[in-house]
């Protein structure tokens, strides 16, 4: 994926490529698989692009959203996060540590298939956050029950 794809996706759903619009796909494409705040994306494009402020940011990201082109990760009571996207992917996240590990949709196509079969709702998570322990903590917790 490149910015011109990003661009012409863009395009494609009748949105305009501003600059403040290429810069925060160019920033997230940039990012890789590192999931952004709205803080973070407006220090990075500040740096290249000092006119684009803060409050442009936050509506270019709404914009954005509302396109389909960049996704929301919410992680419990931290700040809100972005990311491209382009692959739908979901989140298991520590609630002791923070360590967030990021996992395929195909883990829940069983959840998927069960739900629609038992209750007849048909599940389509788009980007589903689930709260538990890492192997690390949770071998940690095994050990202090056992002490």
């Amino acid at each position: 994926m490149t910015i011109d794809d990003l661009v012409e996706q863009l395009r494609d759903r009748g949105q305009r490529a501003t600059t403040a619009r290429r810069a925060v796909l160019a920033e997230l494409l940039d990012a890789g698989d590192t999931h952004l705040t709205a803080d973070e994306l407006a220090r990075r494009i500040h740096a290249h692009h000092p006119a684009i402020h803060l409050s442009t940011v936050y509506r270019t990201l709404d914009s954005l959203t509302t396109a389909g082109l960049i996704a929301v990760a919410r992680f419990a009571d931290q700040p809100v996060t972005y990311h491209l996207a382009t692959e739908v992917h979901h989140h298991a996240v520590c609630a002791r540590c923070g360590a967030t590990i990021s996992f395929s949709p195909r883990v829940l196509e069983p959840v998927a298939r069960r739900l629609e079969r038992d209750y007849g709702f048909r599940a389509d998570p788009q980007h589903l956050t689930i709260q538990g322990l890492c192997a690390d903590c949770s071998a940690r917790s095994g050990q202090s029950r056992g002490s």
